[in-house]
This record gives structure tokens, sequence and C-alpha cells, in this order.
């Protein structure tokens, strides 16, 4: 069974194997398993970035308040809220009985009377001192920007914590359940000299689970947190995250039953569905965009009427046939993506390229006198899916430009080419883009902090800044986004392609796993499992 993230709705998915609400056999204090891309740098929830920093953090730390399976904010460690008239001050009550998880690895860290000596409770102090943390410059939080709209916040008493905002911010409770939200104990935080999310015995966590074991290289264990008393019952006894970096490797030990639940990538859903699809429950997300990226240090490829002759040789439905079906892209922004509640392509169909011959070859002649050359010599490099789709891409190139436009295609593995980019050691990728949250604006702000191609414009500059001083005002946000995406087109910086997706799979033994708004949040606190 699959469900779909699409046109009208993207909030929370629950996947469940029993639609009937009834547990069946399935039972508490079962053990799940989950692949994660990449090995965490840091645990710090002020500082965890990656898709695998954050969804291990949101797992074992709690905030003021979290999104529940129905997609809805509930309380977290404020037991009641309230908001100004004016939508600009928020005021958190705590409840008293919200405690951090203490175990024997913290001797080396608290002292050997550890459980005699350290303050379990958590207070509303822990929440002041995250905050400071998220806006120190010398922590460099990622989460600065997304906290951009606070004004002051304060904690006046153990149990009370108030923020206040410079505007009115419909969606500020969710921001309140990313990661650099969480508390962070300053005690604690002192003692680990500088150590602070390195480690389990380095962490202290006040969520459903504690970080227990950290095997460098292989996996990251965390078990139900004994001292949670949170609205929610813990079902499981433990997650236990395994490094996995390879999608075939994710997707074979899935089939083997390895792992309790994966996101697996497009081409091996088509391999699930032939066989094995009534093991699973399947939830597709329209997360990913598929791009040529033009590497702008490129001696041919800085010339921007190169970049569009290119452009305009592209026919996006014979490729998007040729690629299995995937949907010819109308921008950078994926599909999944949101301003507000309101899915943005809905709002903006934005690019289509023009495929022109005539246009093609009068540009490329063009940019071949501008740059001094005889012809050009570009390399494309892509994973191996996508080897014959752009080997037809590379023939109609040919010809349409002829025999002064010599153009071959590299097929590499998806973390060679992930580092081909990052070293800057490319001509032209075939790309994939896949957004980490359902936030529009926050996914082509991710472009100008990863600045993937070399790319350095002060227009595009000037509409990433129009962007973070237009949130709160959705119209603003939206033509803010327009016009950075404009600028990218214009320049033929990133030329979007396909639209592509990714699939959140359970094993069909399993219940109440759910993920909400983007891949780095999948909770395990419901789990069950027979």
């Amino acid at each position: 069974m699959i469900k779909r993230i699409s046109a009208a709705i993207l909030c929370l998915i629950l996947i469940i194997t029993a639609f009937s609400g009834c547990l069946g056999n399935k039972k508490t204090g079962a053990s799940f398993s989950m692949p994660i891309t990449d090995e965490p740098t840091s645990l710090d929830p002020q500082i965890a970035d990656s898709n695998s920093e954050k969804m291990i953090v949101l797992n074992c730390f709690e905030g003021l308040v979290r999104i529940n399976s129905h997609g809805e904010i509930e309380n977290g460690v404020a037991e009641e809220y309230y908001v100004s008239d004016d939508g600009l001050t928020y005021t958190f009550k705590l409840r008293d009985n919200a405690h951090w998880a203490l175990f024997s690895g913290h001797k080396s860290v608290i002292g050997e009377n550890y459980k005699d000596t350290f303050d379990i409770n958590v207070y509303a102090e822990d929440f002041e001192f995250a905050f400071q943390r998220v806006f120190d410059e010398h922590i460099s939080s990622p989460y600065t920007e997304f906290f951009s709209c606070i004004d002051s916040f304060s904690a006046p008493d153990r149990h009370t914590f108030i923020i206040n905002l410079k505007y009115a911010y419909d969606g500020f409770l969710r921001l309140l359940t990313l990661p650099g939200a969480m508390p962070c104990d300053k005690e604690f935080y002192e003692l680990t000299g500088g150590k602070y999310g390195l480690d389990a015995k380095y962490m202290l966590c006040n969520g459903a689970f504690n970080a227990s074991k950290w095997t460098e290289g292989t996996s990251i264990r965390i078990v139900k947190n004994d001292d949670y008393n949170g609205v929610n019952t813990i079902n499981p006894a433990s997650v236990t995250f395994y490094i996995n970096s390879s999608d075939d490797m994710v997707f074979e030990k899935m089939l083997a039953k390895t792992y309790d639940a994966a996101f697996i990538n497009h081409d091996n859903y088509k391999k699930l569905e032939t066989s094995n699809a009534d093991d699973y429950d399947s939830t597709e997300i329209l997360d990913t965009v598929y791009t040529f990226v033009f590497n702008q240090a490129n001696k041919y490829l800085e010339n921007k009427n190169i970049r569009l002759a290119i452009t305009h040789c592209l026919n996006l439905e014979n490729i998007s046939e040729s690629a299995g079906g995937l949907k010819p892209a109308k921008g950078i922004v994926p599909e999944f993506c949101k301003i507000g509640d309101t899915l943005y392509r809905d709002i903006n169909q934005g690019y289509s390229t023009e495929y022109n011959e005539a246009l093609a070859r009068e540009l490329f002649e063009q940019g071949l006198l501008e740059i001094g050359a005889s012809s050009v010599e570009v390399e494309i490099k892509c994973t191996e899916e996508y080897e014959n789709s752009l080997k037809q891409v590379i023939q109609t190139l040919q010809k349409i430009l002829g025999v002064k436009f010599v153009v071959s295609v590299n097929v590499m593995s998806a973390s060679e080419l992930t580092a081909a980019v990052s070293d800057g050691n490319y001509s032209v990728v075939f790309y994939p883009f896949t957004a980490s949250s359902d936030s529009a604006d926050d996914f082509l702000v991710s472009l100008s902090r990863r600045n993937l191609f070399g790319y350095n414009s002060e227009d595009f500059n000037a509409a990433i800044e129009q962007i973070k001083v237009s949130k709160g005002n959705n119209a603003e946000l939206i033509n803010s986004c327009i016009a950075a995406e404009n600028v990218l087109y214009n320049d033929a910086v990133v030329i979007p392609v396909l639209f592509g997706n990714s699939y959140f799979i359970t094993n069909k033994k399993t219940e109440g796993i759910y993920f909400y708004s983007s891949p780095s949040n999948v909770v395990f606190m419901q789990a069950l499992k027979k």
C-alpha cells in the first residue's frame, strides 16, 4: 500500500499496518532499527544539522511543545502556554516532573555520586540557556536564522519561560519543535569541557529516549528514558540507528527484515513494487529535484551563453520518459515544499526550459566568441540509474551544437557524486537536491548556504536576504522566493530537470512509527512490533 504526499496534503504521515485502530498482537518493549545515511559529527541539539543528527536529537530531547501522530502541536515540557492577543508574546508554564535521564556513563562527567548530587529537573533556565547558545555567534548554530523572529526571551522563574517576537508569526510553535529549541542544562554543558554531544556520556537527554551507546562508524543506540513523564507512553525498549550510506544496501537489508523502517529511492521502490510490496507500508515523499548544475569555475561554463545554449537543448518531456516517468520539473523547489500551509508549486509553477534548437546554436556561437574558444569540452557526472537518460541528452546536445561541443558521461556512486560536488571536481553534474524540510523558503536559503556550484551573485544574495526578512508575511515571502528562483533561472546556474521522490517504508510487523514535515523527523516513541 502506498500513500502519497502531494498536492493537497503534507503535514504528517502516520505509518501503520492496521488502519482499524486495533493493536492486534503487537506489543511494547520491542527493539527497532533504522539506517541513517551518515555518522553524526555532534548530537548537540543547538548544532545538529544533518538529517541523521536531527533524527536522533528529536527522539532523545523534548522541547516546550512537540508534534503528535496527528500532525498537531501538543504539550512537551510545557503543560500549558498562552499567546498574547497581538501574537507577539508566548508564555509557557513548564510541568514540574520533566526530568533529565541519567545513566552510569555520566559518572565520568558528573562524578561517582551523580544520582545524589545532580538535579534532574528540567527548568525554564534550561530553555533560556539553549536560546542563548542559538544566538551566540561563537556557536554558529544553524538555527539562528530560523529564530530570527525572536526579539527577546526570559525565565522569570523556574517554571515560566517567555518569548517575545519581533512580529507575529503563525508558524512559531512549529519552530519550537526544531532541535535548536531543545533545552540545555548549563551545569552539565560546562562539565563536559567542550565535548557536549560528542558521545553518549556527553549527552543529557529529556525526551522519550536517551543515548546509550555510540559505536563510531557503525551505529548509535538509544534506549527508553524511564524518567520520562510526558503526555505519551513510550512503547519501544530501544532503537538502533545503523550508519549506512548505500541506497542499495539499505534496500537489501529492508528486504532481509534487518531494518524496521528506512527511506529508499525511486529506483529501489520500483524493485519493491515488483516483488515484496505486500510486506511493507510505503509513503511517497515528493522532496527531490534533479538538476543540471554547472560549475561556475569551469573555463567554458563560466560563460552564461554557453550555459543557456545547453539549457535550450533540453527537452524535459523526453528526459522524463527515458527516466522512468519522473515528472518534468517546474522549478528548483521540490513539490512537497510549502509557504505557510500552501504548497509552493501550486502558487508558482515556476520554470520550464524552452527547447529551441536555433536559439541554442546562436547562443553557443556567441559564447565561443566571448571566451575565445573554437570548441567546448565538458563531462557530465551522474549516478548509474540516470546514465541511459543522459546519454540520450548527449546525443541531442551533439546533434544541435555539432562537433564543436564535446561531451561525455562519467558514472559514479551517489557518495562519489556528492564528494565530487563538495570538492568542486566537476564541470556538469546531474544532481539531486532533496529538501530537508517542507519549507520552500528554507530550501532556497539552504542553497545559498551550501553554494555547491561556486556561484556568487549579488542579486541572488540580495534575494536570499529578502527571504529572511519576509518571514512572518506569507505574501511577501512568496514573492521573495519567486524572485530568488528567477535569479537562478535567468543566470542559468542550476537547471531543474525532473521532480523526484523518496519513499518511507516500514515492515508490516511494525506499527506507530511516524514522521512529519521532513525525513529528519521520524518518531519512534509509539512504535510497536509483533
